[in-house]
């Protein structure tokens, strides 16, 4: 899977999904390009509180927005004939808490909610043996406040696929 894929399906998702419902005239996704420490997995959160929450992104009471962080690709060999392609993918389900909200039943509902799309982006793919989505390599994490009280859940996972084709030498590629 590459990053134009990635964001298509997760685009397709944050359209069809209750509580998002993303639309071109009522932004409710966005792509951010991190690069992530590998060691202490921590994202820079600045630049989507002072360019995308509240600004371009803007949802109602009880609604939610999701913002899909690019990949991040591992390639391992198994010592024999066979190259595994793992990317790492995360995105963030914010919701803002109003006057007298509670941030937990918000965490609680982003929570809910990112399972309900990563199940959807992992039934796309069921049906192709050779691209799995571990649930065990799923992690949730509460966030928040960021900027002006948004609150919500951050969710890592991996998309294991085949990477023979891709690291075969192309003499066709070169002059």
């Amino acid at each position: 899977m590459r990053n134009s894929t990635y964001s298509a399906l997760f685009r397709t998702i944050a359209g069809r999904n209750l509580l998002i419902r993303h639309r071109e005239d009522s932004p409710r996704f966005a792509r951010i390009i991190v690069s992530v420490d590998p060691l202490q997995r921590q994202v820079d959160l600045l630049e989507m509180q002072e360019t995308l929450l509240g600004r371009t992104l803007k949802a109602g009471a009880g609604e939610q927005v999701l913002v899909l962080e690019s990949l991040q690709t591992q390639y391992r060999d198994n010592n024999g004939d066979n190259y595994q392609r793992t990317a790492r993918g995360a995105f963030f389900l914010l919701e803002q808490k109003t006057s007298g909200g509670d941030a937990w039943e918000i965490l609680d509902r982003t929570e809910e909610n990112g399972e309900q799309v990563l199940a959807a982006a992992r039934r796309e793919y069921e049906n192709q043996v050779k691209v799995r989505w571990p649930v065990g390599s799923i992690v949730a994490d509460a966030v928040g406040p960021i900027g002006d009280q948004w609150y919500g859940t951050r969710f890592d996972f991996e998309i294991i696929s085949p990477a023979n084709a891709g690291l075969t030498y192309n003499p066709a590629a070169f002059s």
